[in-house]
């Protein structure tokens, strides 16, 4: 057992408690991340992790860290606090199963993730945890492929729980042994035993104590010969006495308990009860306390005899009354007391415990009150409780300059003085003189309570002169028991705990005798309160007497409570839900009942509409994914107002045929001023009042059963006291699937031969009657007898509803086959059915060999006779075939053709295999424009026939697009020999050379370096350029930053529509017989299969995004262009560029997935990077 109290700076510190099984009391964690404490499994205190750098994980620090019992608190709340850890991504407390006290704390850890993956409710019975700003968006928390991750939630459904990747939060105890199993969840540990044991029913092998640990061994009470420390651990004597601390009924304790005081003997320290009350002496420096500020109370703190003049001189300070009175409550004795200019104060009642003044010959003054303009009220010199009174020893009273404070208060301390004052001690003119000090007694007539207010009436006083009255005060505060004083909690600053209402006088008598009545009313009370309140009248500066009642209470009427807090639904097993409530925040009156209603929810899931069908290859997707992928759609949505497919959000759990819905249920509480179950329920509703025969603030506690398995229930709880019930407090809580329901009846499943020999056939059955919720899909797996290994096949649910059978897959063999169904419902997989036998026939016959001959025989017949025609033919033919025309079509002028005088070429800009670009000058080519600045791509004027066709039509197929992203085209010279196409002007180049110039280190250096808002720029616009061409059902097939060009003011453009491939060819790759490709830029499936699509065109996207991010290095470096095809089919992508964003990053992985229907929509992308584009691109841009 080690202290481990504050490690900060000292690293030898560290080393001292390596071997450490229990750390006692608390941490504070600074600078060190390089240790670890592979043997700490106990901390009995808190854990608390502050400002420590370089620490990514707490995996190596505490690998083994079981227990955090809590025995003291940090804040008196927490027992673990992780605060601005700028470094930690991820706690890694993989084998913590228990928080025996105290919340979690963990905010403000910039890179923190991996927090919604732990399900702090097998922690223990602790309040959720406070987590905030931390990273949360952006975290992909995915916990790994490891089983013991998985877990069934509150809702029934099936989620992984982890504190990082691949380390899997400990599952939960079965409920016979909570946080005291084994490794495998075994109820076979001591019963002393807390968060497991290394070995059965020992209780020295326990990893924490229930109760107490002594000598490596939990007790549940502490062995012959030792004391209790801490409320967790047993030491011995001689460990007390080392500690300092005290003795006292079986415990070492730091300090004695009220009504005993320590006294120490042969190597012991006792706690002795006192004679009378304990005292605690306080000396002063050379015989002075001073009192100064809040700080300085620390010196008088406790101190029941000072033996010393105690000055107070204040002159500011928040709630500075209410300080003084907690450090000074039980002080009954100084030697003099002096209070000047101490403006906060407004009266000295704080000295509650105040007795004697004793007075010394060192103090001519024993009292001495000095220039406090705001006191206006001293302590309490009446006869205490115990019959004694306040005693001054010696010395005389000295009171001057206090504006507020009345003789009679100051006659009653210097009547109690041994010496007579004088005019010079006590001064009647600077005492007082601010204060209309004579009172009368003010009688409260009635006070009536009306509900929403309460009208106080009180006899007005009579006044010779009028104009001396200005009215009343009427002065409230609520107050739980009748002990509230007119001082206590007020200061001079104008902080108070009275409310205070002004009313003016409302009639004037001259009759002395006349009885007249003031009455006003108090609104904005709160319900069920007790409040305290008495009246002073308000006068002007020359009045010669006043008036002020006694101080009165009342109670207010109680009203509707609030609802119920802390509403918690737990699903126990596949029958029960237990709900858990604290009382409501306002009671407003005796809560007496609580009324909870259970109403079963119908599944309303319109299957056909979100198509949950069987998975698609590839399409797999960690679970602990969704929350990214809920968020992208939403904003997604929230920008586009479109709704997005749902079929690219749907999330596969690790068994690869089970579909999840991402809306599972909601976990929030909310309060509904009109409480009413939902409009579509089923007939299954449970209303129970539950009476309280005890006090309503204590929890509140219900199991309801027998419940519909796998149910959604929609539950809410309301509280009721004598005036009303509440609004109602509002959750919805799924019971847990019950086993052997998800299976179909044996004895319904048949084989239905086909109609003809076409047919196949299917297999029906009669699905299962009252399932887990809904059956979204079905397996059938399909075993030929001779063979062992079977071939699944997914029905969807939809298909299955719609005839009652699946169809038998095409591609089976004839042969004899067993085929077995799996139904998957909400919950999880079912069970297999039994098998049954069918055959598939096969339909060839004998007069099929005779039936290949003809065909065979037909098609020789057929080439003979084309050959001969053929020949035929070229014996009357003399001219030949010119090749550069064959299968060559004709270009045909159009409005985009231009004259070949019309353009004039200036600078050579670039050039490569297929011709030249030029910096030129067009006519006529932009409408309001003479001459308009152009850039020419031209052929180099030797080209082929075949060659100068290619290269116009790929020019023509720019005249179908307008957008801003998409580079014009403003003309084509077609009728020469040297064709043109003329484009605007993009005067930076393409996107890739400017990316290059833009490096710091570029020789070539031009550009300023690019920020970040200007790369999201950027992306965006390609993205919105893109989503036009989607549109326009157009596929790019080569999008590359060399492929996009960028203009004067840096809009990037989509541009060079097959006509650069010459210009970059070493970035190309010939495959097989299909040409020269962009193997670095292409998708798996356009590698595999030669597919190229929008979806394809996304994937391309994603390495222009790597290619902006890393200023356009070569991506795939260090690889040839065989191994990127097969690293890509492979399943493989590009790790993180350095400085990458996280956020460009993840936009770079949705566009990676292998799954094509699992990337985002160039939509989906720009909707994504709105929030980062300028005003301008809201202006000009396709998307908006």
């Amino acid at each position: 057992v080690c202290d481990l109290v504050d490690i900060r700076n000292n690293a030898s510190k560290l080393r001292d408690l390596e071997n450490c099984t229990v750390g006692r009391w608390f941490h504070l964690l600074y600078f060190f991340y390089r240790y670890s404490f592979p043997k700490l499994k106990v901390i009995s205190g808190y854990l608390l992790l502050y400002r420590v750098y370089n620490l990514h994980s707490l995996r190596r620090l505490f690998p083994n860290l079981v227990m955090i019992g809590g025995s003291q608190l940090f804040y008196d709340k927490y027992s673990l606090v992780i605060y601005e850890n700028h470094d930690l991504t991820e706690l890694g407390l993989g084998n913590l199963k228990y928080i025996k006290k105290g919340g979690a704390r963990i905010q403000n850890n910039g890179q923190l993730c991996y927090l919604d993956t732990i399900d702090w409710a097998r922690l223990g019975k602790i309040a959720n945890p406070v987590l905030l700003d931390n990273k949360d968006e952006g975290c992909i928390n995915h916990c790994g492929a490891n089983k013991k991750c998985a877990a069934e939630n509150d809702d029934g459904f099936t989620k992984t729980f982890c504190w990082g990747p691949n380390l899997c939060q400990k599952g939960a105890c079965p409920d016979e042994c909570l946080h005291a199993c084994d490794a495998e969840n075994r109820c076979v540990c001591h019963k002393e035993c807390l968060g497991g044991c290394s070995r059965p029913n020992n209780a020295s092998a326990c990893h924490a104590c229930n109760h107490l640990y002594y000598n490596q061994t939990c007790y549940a009470n502490c062995p012959r010969g030792t004391l209790m420390a801490d409320d967790w651990q047993c030491v011995t004597s001689v460990n007390c006495y080392e500690r300092n601390w005290n003795e006292h009924d079986g415990q070492c304790l730091e300090y004695c308990p009220t009504g005993y005081k320590s006294e120490k003997i042969v190597k012991k320290n006792r706690c002795v009860m006192c004679d009378g009350q304990c005292d605690k002496v306080c000396n002063g420096i050379e015989g002075i306390v001073e009192i100064t500020d809040v700080k300085s109370l620390e010196k008088v703190r406790g101190c029941t005899v000072l033996r010393a003049q105690l000055r107070i001189t204040l002159t500011g300070g928040s709630e500075v009354v209410e300080k003084l009175e907690a450090a000074l409550v039980e002080l009954r004795e100084v030697g003099s007391l002096l209070v000047r200019r101490s403006f906060p104060l407004v009266s000295l009642s704080f000295l509650k415990s105040f007795r004697r003044i004793t007075g010394e010959d060192d103090y001519f003054y024993s009292v001495y009150i000095v220039e406090n303009k705001n006191l206006k009220d001293l302590w309490k010199v009446d006869s205490f409780k115990d019959g004694t009174n306040f005693t001054i020893g010696g010395g005389k009273a000295y009171f001057q300059y206090n504006p507020y404070l009345c003789m009679d208060k100051i006659d009653k301390i210097s009547n109690l003085t041994a010496e007579i004052e004088d005019e010079n001690d006590i001064s009647l003119l600077s005492n007082g003189d601010s204060v209309t000090c004579v009172m009368e007694k003010l009688e409260i007539v009635s006070v009536t309570d009306l509900g929403d207010v309460v009208e106080i009436e009180w006899k007005n006083i009579y006044v010779k002169d009028y104009r001396t009255l200005i009215g009343y005060q009427i002065f409230y505060k609520k107050s739980k028991y009748e002990n509230a004083t007119r001082y206590l909690a007020v200061d001079g600053c104008g902080r108070s705990s009275w409310s205070v209402q002004d009313v003016l006088k409302q009639t004037e008598s001259n009759n002395p005798d006349e009885v007249t009545t003031t009455h006003t009313a108090l609104d904005k009370l709160s319900p069920y309160t007790k409040y305290a309140f008495y009246v002073i009248t308000s006068n002007t500066a020359n009045a010669k007497k006043g008036a002020e009642s006694d101080i009165h209470y009342f109670t207010t009427s109680p009203s509707t409570p609030s609802p119920p807090q802390a509403v918690v639904a737990k699903a126990i097993n596949s029958t029960a839900i237990n709900i858990t409530w604290q009382a409501p925040l306002y009671p407003n009156g005796v809560v007496h009942q609580y009324v909870a209603k259970w109403v079963r929810q119908r599944e309303t899931i319109d299957l056909k509409l979100i198509d949950i069908v069987c998975p698609i290859d590839g399409c797999d997707m960690p679970m602990d994914r969704k929350q990214f992928f809920i968020q992208f759609e939403f904003f997604s949505f929230w920008r586009t107002r479109k709704m997005i497919s749902i079929c690219r959000l749907r999330i596969f759990c690790a068994q690869k045929h089970v579909v999840y819905l991402l809306a599972a249920t909601q976990r929030v509480i909310v309060a509904s001023k009109n409480p009413s179950t939902p409009k579509r329920k089923s007939p299954n509703l449970l209303i129970l009042k539950i009476t309280l025969s005890h006090d309503s603030s204590v929890m509140g506690e219900r199991t309801q059963h027998p419940l519909h398995h796998f149910s959604e229930y929609y539950i809410e709880v309301s509280a009721c006291n004598q005036a009303s019930c509440s609004s109602t407090a509002v959750m919805t809580r799924r019971t847990k699937k019950l086993a052997g329901v998800d299976k179909i009846n044996d004895n319904s499943l048949k084989y239905i031969p086909g109609l003809d020999s076409k047919q196949v056939g299917a297999v029906a059955w009669i699905a299962p009657s009252d399932p887990n919720g809904l059956i979204v899909s079905y397996t059938l797996e399909f075993t030929k007898q001779d063979q062992v290994a079977g071939r699944n096949e997914c029905c969807s649910v939809t298909k299955f509803n719609e005839k009652g059978s699946c169809d038998i897959p095409d591609g089976l063999s004839p042969g004899k086959y067993r085929v077995r169904v799996l139904p998957y419902s909400l919950a999880s997989e079912g069970e297999w059915s039994r098998s049954i036998d069918f055959s598939i026939e096969d339909i060839s016959t004998g007069n099929s060999s005779l039936m290949i001959v003809l065909i065979v025989a037909a098609i020789f017949i057929i080439i003979v006779l084309v050959g001969l025609v053929l020949l035929w033919r070229n014996r009357f033919t003399y001219v030949s075939v010119n090749p550069e025309y064959s299968s060559v079509g004709v270009y045909e002028p159009d409005e985009y053709e231009i004259a070949e005088d019309n353009v004039e070429l200036l600078t050579e800009i670039g050039h490569g295999h297929f011709g030249k670009v030029f910096e030129g000058f067009a006519k006529q080519v932009v409408k309001g424009e003479k001459k308009t600045r152009v850039a020419v791509k031209t052929l180099h004027g030797n080209e082929s026939v075949s060659k100068r066709m290619e290269f116009l039509k790929e020019a023509s197929v720019m005249k179908a697009f307008n957008s801003h992203h998409v580079v014009r085209l403003l003309g084509v010279v077609s009728i020469t020999k040297r064709p043109m196409v003329v484009m605007e002007f993009m005067s930076k180049g393409d996107l890739k050379t400017y990316l290059r110039s833009s490096r710091p280190d570029a020789e070539d250096h031009k550009e300023e370096p690019l920020t970040l808002q200007q790369k999201l720029q950027m992306c965006g616009e390609i993205a919105d350029g893109m989503s036009y061409l989607s549109e326009t059902k157009y596929v790019h097939r080569d999008l590359a930053a060399r492929n996009c060009l960028v203009h004067d003011d840096l809009t990037v453009k989509i541009g060079d529509f097959g006509l650069t491939r010459d210009v970059y060819e070493t970035d190309y790759y010939r495959i097989d017989s299909r040409g020269i490709l962009p193997v670095r830029w292409m998708a798996p499936e356009s590698l595999k299969d030669g597919v190229f699509d929008s979806r394809s065109d996304v994937w391309s996207y994603g390495v222009v995004l790597w290619e902006i991010a890393t200023l356009a290095e070569q991506p795939y470096q260090g690889q040839q262009h065989d191994q990127v095809t097969r690293f890509v089919i492979d399943g493989g992508y590009m790790e993180k560029p350095k400085d990458c964003p996280k956020k460009l990053y993840d936009m770079m992985l949705m566009c990676w997935h292998y799954s094509p229907s699992m990337r985002p929509t160039f939509t989906e992308i720009v909707a994504s990077l709105a929030q980062d584009l300028n005003d301008h691109f809201k202006q000009v841009s396709f998307f908006y």
